[in-house]
């Protein structure tokens, strides 16, 4: 093979090796921490728990991530919106893209949410009463909604979303969020909590499952090899009858 060749055959190596590294979960530290096979957020400026809550919904709802990466970062306010997006894309059955095109034109979430046909109720699944404040006035607007047409605030629509995919993707109540937003935290800091939870019992199962291991072989070590020369012993001869 001549020289050329060969600068060109490890060129191609190298460039195929860096893109392995940035598809990987391993190559950034976010996304080992977020613990998702492909990291949405990469470059995003926003905090560790909006990271995290992206990611999450990122592996809910499972879009190809040459999708997910275009779409993400048209987003105006991409810890809003993108979990929105998702949500309805799978609701309605329409691409991330037309629900974001929707949204750009200027329209309020329950009206994009109007155009695209889906049926509020899937804001409230799991809730069947008054779930309070900070959910008090939607629930209001959602029960009262066929004698008007369904319009909340844009806030409210988020925030709603982001439960239901909490509560969908931890596979809890949705009134285990509600409880936690009513001691004021995001849901955002819910999910961040149960995936710390969760990060912390799967690193016990390992240290459990390493010191078994390590006092199984100590204990193969102890009982060692048998001598070569050494036999059990046999008895000779057949017993006596007394």
């Amino acid at each position: 093979m001549s020289r050329r060749r060969i600068v060109a055959f490890l060129r191609e190596q190298c460039i195929g090796i860096a893109m392995i590294l940035v598809a990987t979960p391993l190559a950034s530290a976010s996304l080992s921490w977020a613990a998702v096979s492909f990291d949405v957020s990469v470059g995003l400026p926003i905090g560790d728990d909006a990271r995290l809550f992206l990611n999450i919904t990122n592996e809910y709802y499972a879009p190809p991530p040459q999708v997910a990466t275009v779409v993400v970062r048209r987003c105006p306010h991409p810890e809003d919106d993108y979990p929105v997006i998702l949500f309805l894309a799978r609701a309605s059955g329409r691409s991330p893209g037309e629900i974001l095109d929707l949204r750009l034109r200027g329209d309020s979430w329950s009206v994009v949410m109007h155009r695209l046909r889906v049926v509020p109720s899937v804001l409230f699944a799991g809730i069947d009463r008054d779930p309070g404040p900070p959910y008090g006035r939607a629930w209001g607007h959602y029960k009262n909604h066929r004698r008007r047409k369904f319009e909340i605030r844009d806030r409210d629509f988020v925030d709603l979303i982001k439960l239901q995919v909490a509560s969908k993707y931890y596979r809890v109540s949705p009134s285990m969020v509600v409880a936690e937003r009513r001691r004021g935290r995001t849901v955002e800091q819910f999910a961040a909590d149960r995936h710390r939870s969760q990060e912390h019992a799967r690193n016990e199962d390992r240290k459990d499952g390493a010191e078994r291991g390590e006092a199984h072989g100590a204990r193969k070590q102890d009982k060692g090899p048998k001598s070569q020369g050494e036999k059990p012993s046999k008895s000779h001869g057949k017993p006596h009858n007394h």
